[in-house]
């Protein structure tokens, strides 16, 4: 008699699931709430490192940027913002004023970049220095490529970079 009565619920059951699922729809159709353009299909996101000012540390600020530019010329891009400095109020740029890039070059792994003489003419004490270093090593060394950094001041090697 237990035999019956489960094959009846089990019988039941399935003549509920094929009754559901001939009257559920499967397809769906998706619409997307607006178009996306060429422009918005190249964007790519980059972290730079700028300070906090509350706490004196490095902060990451992620930024969204056009692919095609940083496919370009990745280092001299991500540099340039950089040195533009942050968008978040709450952070400060560690370049100076007035510094520019001179040159980029990419070798073993490692981003050679030789800055105009303005960094050396600003007369950072060591903190400030280091603070550079760090700052693009860490914004850097977020492209997979990328294993350190050597920094140059019209073409010499500096000290206290890094």
């Amino acid at each position: 008699m237990q035999k019956w009565i489960i094959l009846l619920v089990v019988l039941i059951i399935v003549i509920i699931g094929v009754f559901i699922a001939m009257n559920v729809s499967i397809e769906t159709e998706y619409t997307p709430e607006s178009e996306v353009d060429d422009v918005e299909l190249r964007k790519t996101i980059v972290a730079l490192y700028f300070k906090d000012k509350t706490t004196g540390e490095l902060a990451k600020e992620t930024r969204m940027i056009d692919s095609k530019a940083l496919l370009q010329d990745p280092y001299d891009e991500i540099l340039n913002l950089l040195i533009s400095g942050p968008e978040n109020t709450n952070y400060e740029k560690t370049i100076p004023d007035g510094v520019s890039i001179l040159e980029t070059k990419f070798e073993n792994g490692c981003v050679i970049i030789n800055f105009s003489k303005e960094l050396e003419e600003a007369n950072l004490d060591g903190t400030a220095k280091l603070n550079i270093g760090t700052s693009i090593s860490n914004t850097l060394t977020e492209l997979t490529e990328v294993n350190n950094i050597k920094i140059l001041v019209d073409g010499n090697e500096v000290e206290g970079y890094m």
